[in-house]
Formats: C-alpha cells, structure tokens, sequence
C-alpha cells in the first residue's frame, strides 16, 4: 500500500476508533458456573485474563496485518443465593493494561493505551433446577444490568454505556458428562450496538486426588448488529479442591472473524481464576 492509501486508511481507521470500543470481555457465572446451591450462600472469585488479536478487520479481510492489540484484566466477581434457585451476583473488570496499534497515516504505527475499571455487570438469574433418572440439570432466566463506570477517551476497552440484557440457559450432567447451551441478548443506550452472545459447552466430569472436576470444551459466539460475528472455540479445566476452594483455566481462539466496522480480530484468549464459595 503506498503512502496516499496509508494516509487516508490511517485517518479512516482512528476514526473509527473513535467510535468502536473493543470487544466485550466474557465470563461465567460466579463460582465458575458451579456454586452455591443452597439457601443464604455466598461466594468470590478472582479471574485474570490476557487476551491477544493479531490484525486490523473489515468483515474477513485483513486490513492491516501485524497491527495488534493486548488485553490484561483482573475481574472481581461475586454472589449470594437466597436459595438455590434465586441469586444476585455482581462482576466488576479492573483494566490493568491494554495497547492497541493503528496506522498514523505515514507509513507507522500509532499507540494507545488504556487503563482502569470497567463497567459492572449486575444480574438475578433464577435457576429451576430438576433431577430425572441418571441426570440432573438446571434452566436459568437471568435479568442483567451493564452500569457504565469506564471513561469516554478514544480508546476504550468497555462501552461506557448502560445497557439491559436478558439470558436464557439450559444445562444437564450425568455421571460422566455435562451438556450446557445458553444465550444473552444486550441492548444498549447510546452509540454501541445490540449484541447477542451465545454458548455451547460439553464437558467430560473427572475424578481424582480425592477431588473432582470436570475438561470442558467451550463454544462461544458474538454477534454485533454492525454485521460483526465471531466464533471462539477452547478447552477449560474446571477443579473443586475442596468444598470451599475452586479453580478454573481456560484458552479460547478465534477460528472464525468478522467485523462489521474496522476492529482487531483474529485473536485468543487466556484466563485463569480462583473461587471461594460459603
């Protein structure tokens, strides 16, 4: 590309950035999804996430190859359970660090960088737990409340904006094995745009160490009505020391990217946590 098309993709794309934040940073429900299940139960949990994405994208086109982007957040999440089947749990996202890099319309890159806390996430999920011959399971009906506490610079991790969401989850487990499929559907109140995030998880459960646990394959797809769509595939380990201790790791890669607007893409994910349940 000569140094005119630099220029004017260079302006075109900081822009944008303007006007796109990155993408929304996912994680389950505490205590990993697992815990607590009884009346007056509470619990926290601590997630420390890198993430990487290695181009600049429009739809499946590679805009500008080598121009990345780096992730690090420390999530901080909690619940409390007034029985099994009601519970309230908070997620706050502090920022630790992230760079991105963009083309500065003369043939080089230009940095920025961002820092801080980033919006909480409040839910009621209200689960409907049943036992049936050989399996039990859950379904899950999950209100959500995004409450903006990022700022509004040019480069922002989150959106900085309210927003309502609604999630649905059905999940079964026998014995050996454990099938989980849910969606969250968002929709925000000024510039970002509705967005829909769905999974799918099958898990085998493990036992050992006189403790137990399960290796989970994990299936995740986001969709932004800008026309973005992106699947990201990845196996986690999920271990119950105790009753009271409980640990997850997990990596996810991007094997299909599309992005409506110009935005990093083609990435992946690391994420290591720690629970304590009461």
């Amino acid at each position: 590309m000569n140094r005119t098309c630099w220029s004017v993709f260079g302006a075109f794309t900081i822009t944008f950035g303007f006007l796109v934040g990155g993408h929304q940073l996912l994680a389950d429900q505490p205590i990993f999804n697992e815990m607590p299940r009884w009346d007056d139960g509470w619990g926290f949990q601590f997630i420390y996430e890198y993430r990487t994405e290695d181009d600049l994208l429009l739809e499946d086109d590679k805009l500008a190859p080598g121009f990345s982007e780096e992730v690090e957040v420390l999530h901080l999440e909690g619940v409390y359970t007034w029985d099994k089947s009601v519970r309230l749990t908070v997620k706050l996202p502090y920022l630790i660090g992230a760079t991105r890099e963009l083309p500065d319309g003369l043939g080089g890159k230009l940095i920025q960088e961002d820092q801080g806390i980033g919006d909480a996430t409040v839910a009621l999920p209200l689960k409907k737990y049943f036992n049936l011959d050989g399996r039990s399971g859950s379904w899950t009906l999950a209100p959500q409340l995004r409450v903006p506490l990022s700022g509004d610079d040019a480069y922002e991790i989150y959106d900085g904006e309210w927003g309502t969401g609604l999630g649905f989850g059905y999940e079964t487990e026998t014995f050996r094995h454990i099938f989980s499929v849910g969606a969250s559907i968002w929709h925000y109140f000024e510039d970002e745009p509705f967005e829909v995030f769905a999974h799918l998880d099958v898990a085998r459960n493990l036992q050992g160490f006189g403790s137990s646990g399960h290796l989970k394959l994990e299936n995740d797809l986001q969709f932004e009505d800008n026309g973005s769509l992106t699947l990201t595939i990845g196996p986690a380990l999920y271990w119950k020391f105790t009753d009271t201790v409980h640990t997850k790791i997990s990596w996810k890669k991007d094997v299909s990217d599309r992005q409506g607007v110009i935005d990093h893409g083609n990435g992946e994910a690391s994420k290591i946590g720690i629970g304590f349940v009461y």
